[in-house]
C-alpha cells in the first residue's frame, strides 16, 4: 500500500511540475506494453528510458510508466509482482538490449540514439510508446 502511495505521490508531483503523458492509455502502443509479460514489460521500458537518455529528441514518459505500473498492479503484473521475478527480467532485459542493438545497429550507452528512436516511433512500437518527442 506504501508503494501505490509513493507512486501516485509522485505521479501528482510530476503532473503539477507541468509534466503531460505523450500518449493515452488506449493507444495500441500502449496497450502492447499493459499486455506484455512481467519481465518482457519491465526490459521493454529499460530499453526506453535508455532510449530517451541518449536522444535529446525524446524524453521518457514518467507519468506513463506510473500510469502503467498502477493498472499493471491491479492485474498482478506491476512493479509488485516484478520483485519475485527478477532473475526472469534481467535476463529478458539482456537479450532485448542486444535484440535492440542488432537491429539498429547501435551501443546502448555513449551513441546517439536518435535514429534508432525515430525508427521505433514510425513502427509504433512498444518502446516508442514511452518516448515523448521534445
Amino acid at each position: 500500500m506504501m508503494v501505490r502511495g509513493l507512486m501516485i505521490g509522485a505521479a501528482l508531483t510530476l503532473a503539477a511540475c507541468g509534466g503531460s503523458a505523450g500518449r493515452s492509455f488506449d493507444d495500441p502502443a500502449v496497450q502492447k506494453l499493459f499486455n506484455m509479460p512481467t519481465p518482457q514489460y519491465y526490459a521493454t521500458i529499460k530499453i526506453a528510458n535508455q532510449v530517451a537518455q541518449n536522444c535529446a529528441n525524446y524524453t521518457y514518459d514518467a507519468l506513463l510508466d506510473a500510469e502503467l505500473n498502477e493498472k499493471r498492479n491491479e492485474v498482478g503484473r506491476g512493479s509488485l509482482s516484478a520483485i519475485s521475478l527478477r532473475r526472469a527480467i534481467d535476463a529478458e532485459t539482456s537479450v532485448s538490449e542486444r535484440s535492440f542493438m542488432a537491429k539498429h545497429g547501435v551501443e546502448m550507452t555513449g551513441t546517439n540514439l536518435c535514429p534508432a528512436a525515430d525508427a521505433e516511433v514510425l513502427e509504433n512500437s512498444a518502446i516508442s510508446a514511452m518516448l515523448i518527442p521534445v
